[in-house]
């Protein structure tokens, strides 16, 4: 696996832009739902990336296999973000942990995003795979914390980004496969 190609993927994954757009009606977050949320994030995915091992080993599940499900993961998220667009929250913001849903869960800290930070973990390093989960939930934070949104654009790079995820998918899938 192409550690740029892992990086990427992991970005795709998390899809800040998906997150932006999924906001975008909303009003803006105030700064402790940001500081929780991001915070969150950060935590989710340096402990992803820091215990991925002991994560498979506790799954009992070999890292070529958890590849190849990383990948449907991957895939599966990717085509509903394509298909149908980043799904509207509307949250009120009235407390700094009721940001953790959804600015937290499920936008910045989603399944493919974790699954693509253990398989580059176990595959490839951690340090890059956290750093490239921790930029892009950074970047989620920024894009939602941007007093402008528009919905149409972010959006169109969320579908885009998605469109990535899936390519990124298919070369996780087709190297587990081989693997195995």
């Amino acid at each position: 696996m192409n550690a740029w190609l892992a990086v990427f993927a992991i970005a795709a994954a998390v899809n800040p832009f998906a997150a932006a757009a999924s906001l975008s009606g909303a009003p803006r977050p105030p700064l402790p739902v940001m500081l929780a949320a991001g915070a969150a994030a950060g935590a989710a995915y340096a402990l992803a990336g820091a215990f991925a091992g002991s994560i498979l080993d506790a799954l009992s599940v070999e890292p070529e296999s958890f590849l190849v499900a990383a990948g449907v993961i991957l895939a599966a998220s990717g085509a509903a973000i394509l298909v149908f667009g980043a799904p509207a929250y509307r949250p009120a913001w009235r407390s700094a942990l009721e940001g953790l849903v959804p600015l937290a869960l499920p936008l910045l800290i989603a399944p493919a995003g974790l699954a693509a930070v253990i398989v580059v973990s176990v595959r490839e390093s951690a340090a890059p795979a956290v750093a490239a989960g921790l930029a892009s939930a950074a970047a989620g934070i920024a894009l939602c914390a941007s007093p402008r949104r528009p919905r149409e654009l972010f959006d169109a790079l969320g579908r885009f980004s998605a469109a990535f995820a899936v390519v990124a998918a298919a070369s996780f899938a087709v190297d587990g496969i081989r693997a195995i």
